[in-house]
């Protein structure tokens, strides 16, 4: 039975997979709010005045925002929340993620952020099927793979609210783009690699970002007419029916 199932979820893996996908809803972010929602914001950030945040843009009223509606306007659930996301930004070392050696990931697990969709909104590749998911189990790297992939996360929400603070964009959204049609057994086919492929991702499926999924099957024309529909050719690499290069 177990390898039933795990065969009929590993033919699923062979797919382009596009998460098409935002942060809080697949609406727009906005600064908007009513009266009564500017009266919690305002309380919610009397109630975190005391918290010492590692980075400025944790107390924007938009990074605020965020919290409060993921709580339903709960000023002391959006404050406990808060202060779990600051303790893990402090015990997971993120201040000095983006100092750390990377070029063996750079050379063997690549991803871009360099691209923006039709709204000037970030695009982040990943062509997770050339990932050697098994190479990195057996080399007890998956945990520094995690870490890559959050610190690649940490990179595009720079880049989202810079353009934010620019005027480019409103909110802080931005798209994923995972490629993994060139699953194979040889680099993929073990539970425990399939288990991690998932967990690496898990932490991005919100339910906001699951109802703006968009799964295509092996049919490429199909899944890059979409692509096209949303992203001009020269913020795509090749591969994906653009006309950007990387070597």
């Amino acid at each position: 039975m177990l390898v039933k199932k795990f065969n009929s979820t590993f033919a699923v893996l062979h797919i382009l997979l596009i998460l098409y996908m935002t942060r809080l809803s697949s609406q727009s972010e906005s600064l908007t709010v009513t009266k009564s929602q500017k009266q919690k914001l305002d309380k919610f950030k009397e109630a975190v005045e005391t918290i010492k945040f590692p980075q400025e843009w944790m107390k924007d009223d938009l990074n605020l925002l965020r919290y409060l509606k993921a709580r339903g306007w709960d000023v002391q659930r959006a404050k406990d929340m808060i202060q779990e996301t600051v303790k893990w930004w402090k015990d997971y070392g993120m201040d000095n993620i983006h100092n750390e050696d990377w070029s063996q990931y750079e050379r063997s697990d690549p991803y871009q952020i360099d691209g923006v969709d039709k709204e000037g909104k970030p695009i982040m590749l990943y062509a997770l099927g050339e990932w050697d998911l098994r190479q990195a189990a057996i080399q007890g790297r998956l945990k520094t793979l995690v870490r890559w992939v959050i610190k690649g996360t940490d990179e595009i929400h720079r880049k989202t609210r810079d353009l934010f603070k620019q005027g480019k964009i409103n909110g802080t959204q931005w798209s994923l783009i995972a490629n993994i049609d060139k699953f194979n057994s040889q680099q993929h086919l073990s539970l425990d690699s399939f288990d991690a492929a998932l967990n690496i991702f898990r932490p991005l499926f919100t339910p906001s970002s699951r109802k703006a999924l968009k799964v295509f099957s092996s049919n490429k024309e199909t899944c890059l007419a979409y692509l096209l529909a949303k992203i001009d050719p020269d913020q795509l690499p090749e591969a994906y029916g653009g006309t950007r290069h990387y070597d």
